[in-house]
């Protein structure tokens, strides 16, 4: 019988290096990045939280890591900034806002708290002028807003210098606009990416389907 993997396992396999380069997008107050030091040897991590509360957090807990740069902003298709939507639970804030009559936002008892203005960078701008050639893991956990990152990874995407995306898909219309599978792979398929696998998989009690990771890997390496 065939055991199946938990979730860390398939990444750490599918990503299979032990002094990877790391991109923890929407890295909250660090469950992730300090997950990351203990699934790998030697990680080099990127970790990205536009929230100024939660960041302040984030840099207590992990900042004076080595390996590890903390970046207090946002990532996204553009350079500039724009308007981050914070809720009741700082979790599921979002440079989407909420739609706060879907039936998941009030069963979490979701309310919107304040809009902040927060910078906003992009993949491909902050490899260029941080002189990373490539990323092998970026994890995109950003509430919605997964394909406007991955549309401002363009060219990393093109030269396929990134190995494994691991991407939060919302399928319950939680915020004003829905993510579907077609929103990621239209970008990542014609790059040269397929769906590897899908992790952390979260329903409701009437078995509707909420939210899940999806592990999107380069066909190359993974024919």
């Amino acid at each position: 019988m065939t055991r199946w993997s938990t979730p860390l396992e398939i990444v750490r396999r599918a990503v299979a290096r032990e002094d990877c380069t790391i991109f923890d997008v929407g890295a909250n107050v660090g469950n992730m990045t300090e997950l990351y030091r203990v699934m790998f040897g030697q990680p080099t991590i990127h970790a990205f939280e536009p929230q100024p509360e939660i960041f302040a957090e984030l840099e207590r807990r992990v900042g004076a890591l080595d390996g590890v740069t903390l970046n207090r902003l946002a990532l996204g298709e553009r350079i500039g900034s724009a308007i981050f939507y914070q809720n009741s639970d700082p979790a599921t804030s979002s440079l989407l806002p909420l739609r706060a009559e879907s039936s998941w936002a009030q069963e979490l008892k979701l309310t919107p708290r304040a809009e902040i203005e927060v910078p906003v960078d992009t993949i491909d701008h902050y490899c260029a002028t941080h002189g990373i050639g490539s990323i092998d893991l970026v994890k995109l956990d950003i509430q919605g807003f997964e394909p406007d990152c991955l549309r401002g990874a363009a060219d990393m995407l093109r030269r396929q210098a990134i190995r494994v995306i691991q991407a939060e898909i919302i399928t319950h219309r939680k915020y004003r606009r829905r993510t579907t599978f077609l929103d990621v792979e239209s970008i990542l398929a014609p790059c040269g990416y397929r769906l590897y696998s899908v992790i952390d998989v979260i329903g409701n009690a009437r078995g509707e389907l909420l939210v899940l990771d999806a592990l999107y890997v380069l066909e190359a390496e993974f024919p």
